[in-house]
C-alpha cells in the first residue's frame, strides 16, 4: 500500500479561494457592508483586504473626481472668456453704431451753418459788385459768420468729447448732460418734427462716467426717434424730467412713438433684441444702456404708457 500522499493519483489539491478577488467583485454597498461585519467579527483576517480594496476605489473615484472638476473649471474659464468676448463685441458695435447715428447728427449739424456761409459768400460778392460794402457791413458780416462757425466747432467738440474713451467716475450734473447730447442731435430731430421737452429746472448730480451716461440717453431718445418714423407717428413728443425720491434719483424718459410691442417688452434689453425691421437694427443699443445703469449701480425699466413708452432709470443716492 502507497502511504506516501505525494504520489497518490487520487490526490486532489484545494487551492486557497483568493479573498481579494473575491472581495473585488462586490458592490460598494455590499463591500461596506462586508468591512462592518469584519470589523465586528472575532475572525478579522480579510479586514485589511477589505479597507485595501475600498481604499483603492476611494482613491479612484477621488482621482475622477479631480479630473472632472478640472474639466469643469477649464469649461467655465472657456464660458467666461466667450461671455468676455461676447460683451466686448457688444461694446465695439454698440459704439461703432453710435459713431454712425452721431456721424449723421453731425452732418445735421453741419448743414445749416455751412449753406450760412455759402449764402453769406454769395451776397457778399454781390454787394461788392453793388458798391454796397462798409465797414459796418465787414463788421456785420464777420460776425454772422463767426456765429456760425462757433457752432460747428461747439458740435465738433461735443461729438470729439462724446467718443473719448474715459474710464473716470466723477460728479456731473443730469441737465448739462442732457443739454450737451441735444446739441449734438438738434438738427436732426428738428429735421424728423421731434421736439425734446426738458421737464426738470433743478439740476441734479450723479456719480459716474458721464460719457456712459449721455450714450444712455442718446440711445434712448434715437430709439424713440426711429419708432416716430416706423410708426408714422404725426405728434411726436420727448419729454425728460429727473427728479429725486425715497434715497433714489430717477430719470424718465417718455415719447408718443406708439409704445414697445407686448411680445418683446419682457426682453427688450436683453442683446440682439429688436423691434425694428430686419437689417435697420441690431438690438445692442438698450442693451448696453442697461449695462451702464448697472455700473453706475442703477436699474433701466420701461413699460408702455398711453401714447409710447417710458423709460426709468433708478440710480440709488
Amino acid at each position: 500500500m502507497n502511504t506516501n500522499p505525494f504520489t497518490d493519483n487520487n490526490l486532489v489539491i484545494k487551492r486557497r479561494e483568493n479573498p481579494k478577488g473575491k472581495y473585488s467583485q462586490l458592490a460598494t454597498e455590499d463591500l461596506l457592508d462586508a468591512v462592518k461585519k469584519s470589523a465586528h467579527s472575532t475572525h478579522r483576517g480579510d479586514l485589511d483586504i477589505l479597507l485595501e480594496i475600498f481604499l483603492d476605489r476611494y482613491n479612484e473615484k477621488q482621482t475622477s473626481l479631480d479630473q472632472l472638476n478640472h474639466t469643469l473649471e477649464e469649461r467655465i474659464a472657456l464660458q467666461l472668456k466667450l461671455a468676455q468676448d461676447a460683451q466686448k463685441r457688444y461694446e465695439q458695435q454698440a459704439k461703432m453704431a453710435a459713431m454712425g447715428e452721431m456721424m449723421d447728427a453731425v452732418a445735421h449739424q453741419w448743414k445749416q451753418p455751412l449753406n450760412a456761409l455759402s449764402m453769406m459768400s454769395d451776397m457778399m460778392q454781390d454787394d461788392y459788385k453793388n458798391g454796397l460794402i462798409d465797414q459796418a457791413y465787414i463788421d456785420e458780416l464777420g460776425n454772422d459768420a463767426q456765429t456760425q462757425i462757433d457752432h460747428m466747432v461747439t458740435t465738433l467738440n461735443e461729438f470729439r468729447n462724446f467718443f473719448r474713451p474715459s474710464q473716470t467716475k466723477e460728479n456731473f450734473g443730469v441737465k448739462r448732460c442732457i443739454q450737451s447730447v441735444m446739441i449734438l442731435v438738434k438738427d436732426e430731430f428738428l429735421n424728423n418734427n421731434i421736439q425734446v421737452e426738458v421737464l426738470s429746472e433743478q439740476e441734479i448730480l450723479l456719480y459716474g462716467n458721464e460719457n456712459e451716461f449721455k450714450h444712455l440717453v442718446l440711445n434712448i431718445i434715437n430709439n424713440a426717434k426711429d419708432a416716430f418714423n416706423d410708426n408714422n407717428i404725426k405728434e411726436r413728443l420727448i419729454g425728460i424730467k429727473f427728479y429725486q425720491k425715497d434715497n433714489y434719483t430717477y430719470i424718465d424718459i417718455e415719447d408718443s412713438a406708439g409704445g414697445v410691442p407686448t411680445k418683446i417688452i419682457n426682453d427688450i434689453f436683453k442683446p440682439e433684441v429688436t423691434s425694428k425691421a430686419e437689417g435697420k437694427g441690431t438690438g445692442i443699443g438698450l442693451y448696453m444702456s442697461t449695462q451702464i445703469a448697472q455700473k453706475m449701480g442703477g436699474t433701466l425699466t420701461v413699460k408702455n404708457i398711453n401714447k409710447g413708452a417710458s423709460f426709468s432709470l433708478r440710480i440709488p443716492l
